[in-house]
């Protein structure tokens, strides 16, 4: 016992170093953040992109070993709070209410927060092209988020019509991966 809590102390420090990225804001995120963080960097915890049943074995496998000390309401929340924002497929897409008001979703607050809504809808065209648009112009395409994220970033004019978009150069690299994963979502 003794050397498994040393073990895991050499492991808060190493994890504590390695802290490079912010969890996903959202429900859950802070629990998640205090009691996955002392042994995992939020890198790993992004990457491994689990579907729920595998975040429930995963955590519960962790109590059952004793690495870590959940609640059954905090294992909820916690696999809850990982298979919405690190699973295999997009966060799931906030409500036209939400996205005008910004919600608690961490992808609506991405959109208010960057004025995005202020051009594009979720399924028709406003100044620039629909979600749903976009989605369909780059389905298939391997390069498409590489591409999209550019886009963002820079601006551009021309592609979808004389209306330029604005650049977002000072969004943050998680941010952009994240808004670029739900925008290709939109299918």
């Amino acid at each position: 016992m003794k050397l498994r809590l040393a073990a895991c102390a050499l492991l808060v420090s190493a994890a504590a170093l390695a802290q490079q990225k912010e969890l996903i804001s959202g429900p859950g995120a802070g629990l998640t953040n205090e009691k996955c963080s002392m042994c995992h960097d939020n890198e790993h915890i992004a990457r491994s992109k689990l579907t729920r049943e595998e975040w429930d074995d995963n955590l519960r496998n962790m109590v059952k070993r004793g690495m870590a000390a959940l609640s059954a309401e905090e294992t909820r929340v916690i696999i809850d709070y990982l298979a919405t924002y690190y699973g295999p497929n997009p966060p799931p897409a906030p409500s036209p209410d939400t996205l005008a008001a910004g919600g608690d979703d961490p992808v609506a607050k991405l959109l208010a927060a960057h004025a995005c809504s202020a051009c594009h809808a979720i399924d028709k065209r406003g100044v620039g092209p629909g979600f749903r648009e976009v989605a369909a112009k780059y389905a298939g395409d391997g390069a498409a988020a590489a591409r999209l994220a550019a886009k963002i970033r820079a601006g551009g004019q021309g592609v979808w019509g004389a209306v330029p978009m604005p650049p977002n150069a000072a969004i943050a690299d998680a941010d952009l991966k994240m808004l670029v994963a739900w925008v290709l979502g939109r299918k």
